[in-house]
C-alpha cells in the first residue's frame, strides 16, 4: 500500500513506524527540516518538506496515486483542507484527525464521510468514551470495543480474595460466550491453556459477546458499576466525560479549577456538580470526600497535574483511579507508580488510525501490553486453510486463540466444534511470536 502522511508530531510518528515494519510505502510530509532528517535516518521512508495544505506539496507527494492520505497535524484545519485537496487529486482514501473543542462531542470519535472524507478520528472524544466505559464497567482497567463494538475485550486485575484464583481455567464455568483471551504476570504475557490457574495480581484479558462480560467481571474481581465518579479538568475530555456518566445515571463532581470556566460548567451541566478548585489539593479531596467515590479521573492537559491528583486520589483510597496521559512514554511510569488506567489521546488517535489501514484478509489490529500481544480481525476468504474447518483440526500455533466470529448478526465464542465459514469477520488474539503462521491460516492458498 502507498500512504502519504502529513504531520510528524508523536501520533505521526508512531503511524509511521508501524507502516513501514509491515512493508508499506510511506511518504512523510511534515514542515520542520529538522523532523525530517531524524526520520529519513532511523526510518526507511520517503520524506518531503512543506506545508500539508498545500496543493502543490501534496501533487509532488503523489496524493493521486496514494492508497491511502493521513493527515494528523496539531492543525485540524491543515488536516482537514490537506485531505480534501488529497480526495480532490484522486487519493483512494483519507484520514484526518480533528481535535478542536468545536469538533467534539458525543459519538464524534470516529466520523466517516465527513465533509467527504473516509474517516475524521477526534482521539478527544475517544479517551472519554473509553473512561466512561471504563465507569459502566464492573471493574475493568481497559474496554476495547471490535468488530463494530460487537464483541469486547476488557482487562481486569485479580485481588487476593477473586473466586478465580488457583483453578485450572477449564474448571471455572464461564458464562457462555465469555473467554480468556490472555494473562499478563510479572508483565509477561501468555495465551493461556485449560490446565493454567489464576494467581493473585495477575492482569486478565477477557473476551466475549458485547454485554456478556458484565458477570465474568464480577466473578474475576467482584467489581461493580462505579456509581460515583470524581473528575478533575473541565476542558473537553472533562466536560464529555461527565455528560456520558450523567446521561448513564453515574453521579459526578467535576473539579475545575479556573473560575470562570467552572462557572460556565456548572450552567452548561444540569446534572452534574461542578467545583471551582485545584485537584491536586489534598484538603479540598478530603473535605469533597473523593475517597467515597468509585472511579477517579484525572483529565487536565498537564501530565504532572494528573500524576500528582491521581496518586492522592489513590492515597486517600478510591479503589479505581485513571489519568491522562498526553506523552505516550510515561504511560508505564504512571503504572508502575500505582495508577490503574493510564490513557494517551495520541496513542488511541494512532491505534484508530491503524485500524483503517488494513486492507484484505487483515481488517484491523490492536496491539496490547506495549506490543507483546496483537489482536487481529481477518475476514476468511475462500481457499484458506480456516475456511470450512473445525477449529479443532486447525492445528493453531502456540500463542494465539480465536476469541470471536461474528457470522452476519450473529457472534459467536466458539468452541472446537465450531467452523469459519467464508466471509466470516474472525477475532485472534496472538503473541508476536505466532502471528506469522496466524496470518498463513487465513491466506488464500494458491493453487
Amino acid at each position: 500500500m502507498r500512504v502519504v502522511l502529513v504531520g510528524l508530531g508523536q501520533v505521526g510518528q508512531h503511524v509511521v513506524g508501524v507502516l513501514e515494519q509491515e512493508g508499506h510505502e510511506v511518504l512523510a510530509v511534515d514542515r520542520s527540516h529538522e523532523v525530517l532528517a531524524e526520520l529519513e535516518e532511523h526510518r526507511d521512508v520517503g520524506v518531503l518538506q512543506g506545508h500539508g495544505a498545500s496543493r502543490k506539496v501534496l501533487e509532488e507527494a503523489g496524493c493521486a496515486d496514494a492508497d491511502l492520505v493521513v493527515t494528523v497535524t496539531d492543525d485540524d484545519q491543515v488536516n482537514l483542507v490537506g485531505a480534501l485537496i488529497a480526495r480532490d487529486l484522486g487519493a483512494r482514501r483519507t484520514i484526518a484527525r480533528v481535535q478542536a473543542a468545536h469538533n467534539s462531542a458525543p459519538g464524534w470519535g470516529i466520523q466517516r464521510g465527513l465533509l467527504g472524507l473516509d474517516v475524521a478520528i477526534n482521539p478527544r472524544v475517544l479517551v472519554a468514551e473509553e473512561m466512561a466505559r471504563i465507569a459502566r464497567s464492573h471493574g475493568a482497567l481497559d474496554v476495547l470495543g471490535l468488530v463494530g463494538e460487537r464483541v469486547e475485550l476488557v482487562a481486569v486485575e485479580l485481588p487476593g480474595d477473586s473466586r478465580v484464583l488457583h483453578k485450572p481455567l477449564a474448571q471455572l464455568n464461564l458464562p457462555a460466550q465469555t473467554l480468556v483471551a490472555a494473562v499478563v504476570r510479572d508483565r509477561e504475557l501468555f495465551v493461556p491453556g485449560g490446565a493454567d490457574v489464576l494467581l493473585p495480581g495477575d492482569r486478565c484479558w477477557l473476551m466475549g459477546r458485547a454485554g456478556k462480560l458484565e458477570p465474568v467481571q464480577d466473578l474475576f474481581c467482584g467489581g461493580r458499576e462505579a456509581a460515583r465518579v470524581a473528575v478533575v479538568g473541565g476542558g473537553v475530555i472533562g466536560t464529555l466525560l461527565a455528560r456520558s456518566l450523567a446521561h448513564s445515571g453515574i453521579d459526578c463532581l467535576l473539579m475545575e479549577r479556573d473560575r470562570q470556566r467552572a462557572e460556565q460548567l456548572a450552567a452548561d451541566l444540569a446534572d452534574t456538580v461542578v467545583l471551582h478548585g485545584d485537584g491536586t489539593d489534598a484538603a479540598l479531596l478530603e473535605e469533597e470526600h473523593v475517597a467515597e467515590h468509585d472511579l477517579f479521573c484525572a483529565v487536565t492537559e498537564l501530565d504532572e497535574v494528573n500524576l500528582m491528583a491521581a496518586l492522592m486520589a489513590k492515597r486517600l483510597g478510591v479503589p479505581r483511579t485513571v489519568s491522562l496521559v498526553h506523552r505516550p512514554d510515561y504511560l508505564d511510569i504512571y503504572r508502575n507508580l500505582g495508577i490503574d488506567v493510564a490513557l494517551s489521546p495520541r496513542l488511541a488517535a494512532s491505534d484508530h488510525i491503524l485500524r483503517h489501514v488494513r486492507r484484505g484478509q487483515l481488517k484491523s489490529l490492536t496491539e496490547l501490553e506495549e506490543g507483546q500481544a496483537q489482536v487481529l480481525e481477518f475476514v476468511a476468504v475462500e481457499g484458506s486453510r480456516v475456511a470450512g474447518m473445525a477449529l479443532q483440526r486447525l492445528n493453531l500455533p502456540r500463542g494465539c486463540i480465536i476469541g470471536a466470529i461474528v457470522k452476519d448478526d450473529q457472534v459467536i465464542v466458539p468452541r472446537g466444534a465450531d467452523v469459519i465459514a467464508p466471509g466470516d469477520s474472525v477475532v485472534v488474539l496472538t503473541t508476536g511470536a505466532a502471528r506469522s503462521a496466524v496470518e498463513r491460516l487465513f491466506r488464500k492458498r494458491s493453487l
